[in-house]
């Protein structure tokens, strides 16, 4: 097992990839805390992985401070450290013009995809610079690195642009403590969101089509890059985007 007694705290863990990402980190020997808003997901999760003594759900918002202190010292109370953090929380808005969307929206995103990750990684550091060890990985997306033509998303995409520079800078500035930072840039992977489109032939053929592999992602290609990263067969990669996007960025 590559993550044999390690400490993960998971956030979004109850929505679709967080579930797969959990689920690949436990399987490797991790203990993992499960952090989400959905209590009743979360319970759900823990039900279905069926290992209760490497697992801790924590229902939380991570935009709020206090349950981001108190994810914190849960874990440590319990699991003693925290070695591995995976910012996988984060929502998307429906496309929409730059021009008509509204500052509640902006302000939701930003806070999820961006303060939220801003928190945690704060919250953790002082422990892993303890430590001299840490890993920490971001889930940014393509559309932090480019447009694309007939999908406004600006807000969504300056957010997870932003994790990826955060990402470099949190690599950099920590290095010297034996902690990594790396950011997973993946394209459209299987969801809820994506359903409707899925279950559209024709939508889906032109989807599917958009890729050089010629399908879409699944959240295990996500979880298999976490484990990569989070685990000493990357012990000499940080501050890089690892793109996970069926080849999407060679086009």
């Amino acid at each position: 097992m590559k993550l044999q007694n390690k400490v993960a705290i998971v956030t979004g863990a109850s929505g679709t990839v967080g579930r797969d990402i959990s689920k690949k980190l436990v399987s490797e020997g991790c203990k993992v805390v499960l952090v989400g808003k959905n209590s009743k997901k979360l319970k759900k999760l823990v039900q279905d992985l069926g290992n209760k003594d490497n697992l801790l759900p924590l229902p939380s918002d991570i935009t709020k401070e206090g349950d981001v202190l108190n994810i914190v010292e849960q874990t440590t109370n319990i699991f003693n450290t925290v070695d591995i953090l995976v910012n996988n929380a984060g929502i998307i808005n429906d496309p929409e013009p730059f021009h008509v969307t509204n500052e509640d929206e902006w302000r939701k995103l930003i806070e999820v995809n961006l303060v939220g990750t801003l928190h945690m990684t704060k919250s953790v550091l002082p422990i892993m610079m303890e430590n001299k060890y840490g890993n920490i990985v971001n889930i940014s997306s393509t559309l932090g690195t480019k447009a694309i033509p007939g999908v406004p998303l600006s807000i969504y995409g300056l957010t997870k642009g932003g994790l990826i520079s955060f990402t470099k800078h949190i690599s950099v500035e920590y290095g010297k403590y034996g902690i990594r930072c790396n950011c997973i840039v993946p394209s459209s992977i299987r969801s809820p969101y994506l359903e409707p489109y899925m279950n559209d032939e024709n939508a889906r053929k032109t989807l599917e089509s958009a890729f050089p592999l010629g399908r879409i992602g699944d959240p295990i290609d996500v979880s298999n890059a976490v484990l990569y990263l989070c685990s000493d067969d990357s012990k000499w990669v940080t501050g890089t985007e690892l793109d996970v996007d069926g080849g999407m960025s060679a086009k």
